[in-house]
């Protein structure tokens, strides 16, 4: 039986999933293996983490602006970015932030931020550099319905928060 790309018995006749490990520390894996997933070309990312994984609300900061009155039109823009940070022997954590900002200074200004842990699978999580890894291009690819729940509860308190604000809802949906 495979567990985390390992046989548990050398002489059993199922598909492995991942790399064989070498007969010694079964706990480290060799040099090939660590050679094999260093670069983002091999990174197998549901290799790497578990399927726990959980989105929570991090951050919101709602700021009135002191707007002096008098013609002119105010744009809105609508900033995303996203950081990832690892968490030693835990996992990564992705943060997503949307700040909602006029030019010039208008009304108010928004930011939300979400961020998703991902939970390192102990079997395979020390056979990857993590600095050489993209994390926030691998999320994007790899966890789509995660962004797009993400960017949905976004939108959702965008619309909420200026609503109370403003009498009418703010509908950003980001790309």
């Amino acid at each position: 039986m495979a567990f985390f790309g390992k046989k548990q018995n050398p002489n059993e006749n199922s598909k492995n999933e991942g790399p064989d490990v070498p007969a010694g520390n079964p706990a480290l894996p060799s040099e090939e293996t660590q050679k094999q997933f260093e670069t983002p070309e091999g990174f197998v990312f549901n290799r790497y983490f578990l399927a726990e994984r959980r989105i929570t609300l991090e951050n919101i900061s709602y700021e009135m602006q002191h707007v002096i009155k008098g013609p002119g039109a105010f744009k809105l823009g609508v900033n995303d970015t996203f950081l990832s940070q690892i968490i030693p022997q835990r996992g990564v954590k992705i943060s997503f932030n949307r700040l909602l900002k006029f030019d010039p200074d208008g009304p108010f200004s928004l930011s939300i931020t979400y961020a998703c842990i991902l939970v390192f699978n102990p079997g395979t999580k020390d056979e990857v550099d993590w600095t050489k890894i993209d994390m926030v291009r691998e999320f994007k690819k790899n966890c789509p319905e995660l962004f797009q729940t993400m960017s949905q509860k976004m939108s959702l308190l965008i619309a909420e928060i200026t609503n109370e604000a403003t009498g009418s809802p703010f509908i950003v949906n980001g790309k």
